[in-house]
């Protein structure tokens, strides 16, 4: 039996920052599909989706593998039913250091899950959403995608490279009825900030993490999955194919959002110095 419910699939959901999402949407009616790769903690996970909201379920997933990807989905689609929304969040980011002394298997590990990723996922759902009509993509990047992030060389360069994913997906998408959008889901307290404050790399590369932890400059844990609600209940729809973070009120979002057609907002852009262009 499929689901009469919108379905929300969320990839990196036993814990942190997905963990947060699958609970919100799942409280707001959607029949909720977490992913991850620990049989127990998706255990938990289900038990918890389905006392929220009947019909949900847990798939174990590494995202890298993208015949397990493609095998999942159509798993969903027989089992439960079309998705509507799919979040990619299911990331990593263990490879902290020098880029040229960093541990090149930790760093490949971090654009693999990240950026490939969030590519075999896409590459898997977004034909479906084409057929039905329907679909909001939405990936989580983060620290490094739109300004420098010394020491974490791996990490911000494949959540920058999800940002301009985001952006070419969203343009091909064009008049399909599916969109694409990047979500900053801003500091959060979780095993992977954690890991950055406790790890003697972390502690030695990264100890401004430590301080805005200090300062509380943290976000409460249900702004991610707040902005993530309004991307897939189309409240932000005139941002598609944009990066948008928690840092920004949803309100003003929509009241200015007619002031997007006077320049490239919210995109990746240089920014150049006057007069250097080339006759």
């Amino acid at each position: 039996m499929t689901s009469t419910k919108p379905v929300a699939v969320i990839t990196g959901a036993t814990r942190g920052i997905g963990r947060n999402m699958a609970v919100y949407f799942a409280e707001r009616g959607y029949t909720v599909v977490g992913t991850g790769r620990d049989k127990q903690k998706l255990a938990e996970l289900e038990e918890r989706l389905q006392a929220l909201s009947s019909g949900s379920k847990c798939y174990r997933l590494d995202v890298q593998d993208s015949e397990s990807v493609h095998q999942t989905v159509k798993d969903i689609r027989s089992n439960i039913g079309k998705v509507h929304v799919w979040v990619n969040n299911a990331g990593s980011f263990a490879a902290i250091g020098p880029t040229w002394e960093v541990d090149p298997k930790q760093w490949e590990n971090d654009v693999l899950t990240n950026l490939f990723g969030t590519f075999h996922c896409i590459q898997a759902v977004v034909p479906e959403m084409i057929e039905q009509g329907y679909g909001r993509i939405i990936n989580v990047v983060g620290g490094g995608t739109i300004s420098e992030f010394k020491y974490g060389n791996g990490y911000g360069t494949s959540k920058t490279a999800i940002a301009r994913l985001t952006e070419n997906l969203d343009a091909e998408l064009l008049g399909t009825g599916v969109k694409a959008f990047a979500m900053d889901p801003g500091l959060n307290d979780t095993d992977m900030t954690k890991y950055q404050r406790e790890t003697e790399a972390g502690q030695k590369y990264l100890p401004r993490i430590t301080q805005m932890f200090e300062d509380k400059r943290d976000v409460p844990s249900h702004w991610a999955p707040e902005l993530a609600y309004h991307l897939a209940e189309g409240t932000l729809d005139p941002y598609h194919g944009r990066v948008l973070s928690v840092y920004e009120d949803a309100a003003t979002l929509v009241k200015k959002a007619e002031q997007l057609q006077d320049g490239d907002y919210y995109k990746l852009r240089l920014a150049k110095l006057d007069g250097t262009r080339r006759n």
